[in-house]
């Protein structure tokens, strides 16, 4: 489960960013190509460093954990109907109801929190627009688009600073 969550961030960061549009361009820099102002952003370290993410990931670590030990107690439960000397029937039933209640927990996690991480990349992206036009930004780009950046044009410290406010 642990890497899954893994995964499970890291594409949603990956997959949320895809999208960014591109912030207008002036009609005389379309023809020209001059003038532009382009910058790049590494949304993975903006994302990471916003307090509401890390919140969010300290909720996920303990909501994680409480249904772990929900379900640790039943197998425990199950463990001690098997020594009791429980029938197959009942054993199977309550082997059943372990496997659905697991499903359930896992669904109910993963749902909640991708709506959750959605929202909150969401916020991320709107900040970068918002400084990209406060800015005069024509061009935003962020890691998976780029292979090279120079510090000069990397924005990732202002968007860090923008968030924290």
């Amino acid at each position: 489960m642990k890497n899954f969550s893994k995964f499970l961030v890291v594409a949603v960061v990956l997959l949320g960013f895809l999208f960014i549009p591109k912030i207008g361009i002036s009609e005389n820099s379309k023809q020209t190509g001059k003038d532009l102002k382009i910058a790049f952003v590494q949304m993975q370290k903006v994302t990471q460093s916003y307090y509401k993410w890390v919140d969010l990931q300290e909720k996920y670590k303990n909501d994680l954990q409480y249904y772990q030990n929900k379900i640790n107690q039943m197998k425990q439960d199950f463990e001690n109907l098997k020594k009791s000397g429980a029938s197959t029937e009942e054993l199977s039933q309550k082997q059943k109801e372990l496997e659905t209640r697991v499903s359930e927990y896992q669904k109910a996690i993963q749902d909640e929190y991708t709506q959750k991480t959605n929202q909150i990349l969401d916020e991320v992206k709107n900040k970068v627009i918002e400084y990209a036009k406060e800015n005069g930004y024509n061009l935003v780009l962020y890691e998976p688009s780029v292979i090279y950046a120079d510090e000069l044009v990397d924005i990732t410290p202002q968007i860090i600073e923008l968030l924290k406010k």
